[in-house]
């Protein structure tokens, strides 16, 4: 039972973030000042993806609520105090603390 919720939560999450990222951007690039700037079912999109994109560089499929929510805080703690920064030099300060 909980493999299925945990299967349609997902699948709702992406069809969230598809919904929310359709536009090509280039993550690479991304300021903090643009995400701050994001609506908020953009910002669930970028959150997803930065989650994605650790896990996926770090060869994990699984994954950890809290700790993702937890890490996602920190992001945007950083973003706060570094709008010029870009999310990838948010999430490489977040890594290093």
């Amino acid at each position: 039972m909980m493999r299925l919720v945990s299967i349609a939560i997902a699948f709702a999450g992406l069809a969230l973030a598809g919904q929310a990222l359709a536009a090509e951007v280039d993550m690479s690039k991304v300021t903090c000042k643009e995400v701050g700037d994001m609506p908020a079912a953009k910002t669930i999109g970028v959150a997803m993806w930065v989650n994605g994109y650790v896990h996926g560089k770090a060869g994990s499929a699984m994954i950890d609520g809290e700790k993702a929510h937890a890490n996602a805080e920190k992001v945007a703690a950083y973003c706060k105090s570094n709008t010029g920064s870009t999310l990838a030099d948010a999430m490489e300060a977040v890594s290093k603390m």
